[in-house]
């Protein structure tokens, strides 16, 4: 690789860092078989998900899609850095709280500023289309645990991982793709309340409570309802339990966008939520459930102020002590 090409990279990465993420890596913009290899066996193993890995599949050859692509520039933005509102623990993902492409979170410009930068060098761009995680530890900057997730050195897991090919050839940084998880644990596995996670890196989508509370074909298994605990959208339990996390979340920064709306946020609050009010309030911050389906908001606050009665106390893992169903459940 000549010079140019290694002042490029750093140009890049300088770029990206500049842009407001945490790490860069760069790695090929090759096939990932692998990828592919594992989504097959998980079809394979579990024909009732084929529908719902069948699509993921066009990510693994990232050159099919953009057959100018060399290079892919990877990201890792650590959204555990803020401070989480009173009342949302254990109800909503921590991914979905902090979700960089809220408008309102002050987050929201990075890719778009990365995408501005490279195209100020003069390279051709696209964003995504790749299985992030994967490029992640083939650039280098986050490792697989065996809950699937990819863990950064600083973040841990609660972390986003944001890619862009490029036509630039560009040195490749060397792969991490050992995990380094304690051996023989098995804390996210048990700690699953489906039983999504059925051993290491072992996944079955249709079970996992995240899809359960915003995209599975309703009306949900009386079963599932029972084991899916408080969560309303999303789900941390393997993320909260692994002793990887630890520490890693860093309550430095207000997240003022969610302060101002953490009262309707609450199991009761959106219990009783009217239409109007979901659309305006909740929506904005949660799409995944579209715009007219306040009712399923309700069902899942419902079910879990039903299951919370019946729901021991856990701690988070990650760091500091928290009730798995927050105190202001138990009026």
């Amino acid at each position: 690789m000549n010079a140019h090409a290694k002042e490029t990279a750093e140009t890049i990465r300088s770029a990206v860092l500049e842009a407001g993420y945490d790490a860069c890596g760069i790695a090929t913009a090759d096939a990932f078989p692998e990828f592919e290899r594992i989504l097959r066996e998980r079809m394979d193993r579990f024909p009732e998900t084929r529908a719902l890995y069948e699509p993921m599949l066009k990510r693994g050859a990232p050159q099919a899609a953009a057959p100018w692509a060399h290079s892919l520039i990877v990201a890792v933005r650590r959204y555990g850095k803020y401070r989480l509102p009173p009342g949302l623990a254990g109800h909503i993902g921590r991914a979905y709280l902090f979700d960089r492409r809220t408008a309102a979170c002050p987050d929201h410009a990075m890719a778009g500023e990365v995408v501005r930068r490279l195209k100020a060098l003069g390279l051709r761009v696209r964003k995504g289309g790749v299985p992030d995680r994967w490029a992640a530890a083939r650039a280098g900057i986050a490792r697989f645990g065996r809950n699937g997730f990819v863990y950064a050195e600083k973040g841990g897991s609660w972390i986003n991982v944001e890619t862009w090919l490029t036509d630039a050839r560009l040195p490749a940084d060397a792969p991490a793709l050992d995990v380094p998880c304690p051996p023989d644990c098995r804390a996210c596995a048990e700690a699953c309340p489906t039983g999504a996670l059925d051993g290491p890196f072992s996944m079955r989508m249709d079970r996992c409570v995240a899809y359960l509370t915003f995209a599975a074909p309703e009306p949900i298994a009386e079963e599932l309802q029972k084991q899916m605990g408080g969560w309303m959208y999303g789900c941390d339990r393997c993320q909260e339990v692994c002793p990887r996390n630890r520490g890693q979340w860093k309550e430095r920064d207000r997240a003022d966008w969610l302060e101002a709306v953490a009262t309707l946020l609450t199991p009761a609050a959106l219990a009783e939520m009217d239409d109007e009010t979901y659309r305006n309030a909740v929506h904005p911050l949660f799409w995944y459930i579209p715009a007219d389906r306040a009712d399923r908001w309700r069902a899942n606050a419902r079910r879990a102020r039903r299951n919370r009665r019946s729901a021991p106390c856990e701690s988070t893992g990650s760091g500091g002590e928290t009730c798995y169903f927050d105190a202001a459940m138990r009026e």
